[in-house]
């Protein structure tokens, strides 16, 4: 391989892994990507104790809170999530899901994991266990955002 050559097969496997994105087919149909998305970062947010408010899931998906707005207001229409007023600040607005955002999660993650399962099916224990902590590495680190120029 040239020198260099490794980043271009680094990024032309990151654009492959794009169906991980995909919606489930067995959700209803009407879910989007972003849907699913605003749903994740309010599951992940509470899985570590914490409310969910606009400003969260703009931070999380790196979207303007104008954005996030009409994808919560969106994923609210949908039925999916519900809006509550904050404990600490009742100005503030909490999301937490309803029960059909619940099951699009349950059904997003299956699929994903599911999809990961199958492409990974000749991997032992081991390597999983690199390749899961090299990803979440990776993924941390580009969620951060360069810190100088390329």
């Amino acid at each position: 391989m040239l020198p260099g050559d490794e980043w271009e097969k680094i990024d032309a496997s990151l654009i492959r892994m794009r169906r991980l994105l995909q919606v489930p087919k067995q959700v209803n149909g009407v879910a989007d990507l972003s849907a699913v998305l605003v749903v994740d970062t309010i599951v992940r947010r509470r899985a570590d104790g914490e409310q969910t408010r606009i400003s969260d899931i703009a931070g999380n998906l790196s979207v303007k809170p104008s954005t996030a707005s009409r994808l919560v207001a969106s994923a609210e229409g949908a039925g999916y999530i519900q809006r509550s007023p904050g404990r600490a600040d009742p100005r503030s607005v909490n999301l937490n899901l309803t029960q059909t955002g619940e099951e699009l999660n349950a059904a997003a993650k299956q699929f994903r994991i599911g999809f990961l399962r199958h492409a990974a099916a000749r991997w032992d224990e081991e390597t999983v266990a690199v390749f899961a902590d090299l990803l979440d590495e990776f993924s941390r680190a580009t969620a951060a955002g360069p810190t100088t120029g390329p």
